[in-house]
């Protein structure tokens, strides 16, 4: 798992290739199809009298190889108080140019539907799209026991990260949702 970590921090370096192994690079522009299973991450600013009020910002979705299937910035609904840059890594650039919140909420809507999601705290990026995914089709790393710690603020990256960390212990965890389930 360190590996995952480590591998992320890495700018143009891939890490040893492995059946799990999905490239973490930062400059890895590479678009793909969606597969069955998706990894999501989303970036938010604030918005409100005190920027706490989380506002969509960027929707990045990659594939199982890693490839980027969506990646998009927002338009907020609301007037931006905090882009919190040093976390969400947003600028006021990026979302000038972003794509209406209906129109990504739509977009990402349609990707997600019957597919394996995978991500971390993947609750707060639903409650930011305001969708609801079928609970059996989510896979949060934030929830699973054996991976606890994942932070960037690289939304691409982030997304990589959730899904190698997936796949690292898929059969693992995908056997204890089965036997748990019945």
């Amino acid at each position: 798992l360190q590996e995952a970590f480590e591998g992320a921090q890495k700018e143009d370096e891939p890490a040893a290739k492995r059946e799990h192994d999905v490239p973490v690079l930062i400059h890895d522009r590479t678009t793909g199809e969606a597969t069955h299973v998706i990894a999501l991450d989303c970036e938010y600013v604030g918005g409100g009298t005190d920027g706490r009020d989380d506002l969509l910002a960027r929707v990045s979705i990659v594939n199982e190889e890693g490839k980027i299937v969506y990646d998009k910035y927002v338009k907020p609904r609301e007037r931006v108080t905090d882009f919190r840059t040093s976390v969400s890594g947003i600028r006021p650039e990026n979302i000038a140019k972003g794509l209406p919140f209906d129109v990504v909420q739509m977009e990402v809507a349609k990707i997600l539907k019957d597919r394996v999601v995978v991500g971390h705290a993947l609750n707060n990026d639903f409650r930011v799209l305001n969708f609801h995914h079928n609970s059996k089709l989510t896979r949060d790393t934030a929830r699973c026991h054996l991976l606890r710690k994942m932070a960037n603020c690289n939304g691409v990256i982030d997304a990589r990260v959730a899904l190698r960390l997936y796949l690292a212990v898929k059969k693992k965890w995908e056997s204890d949702i089965k036997r748990f389930r019945r």
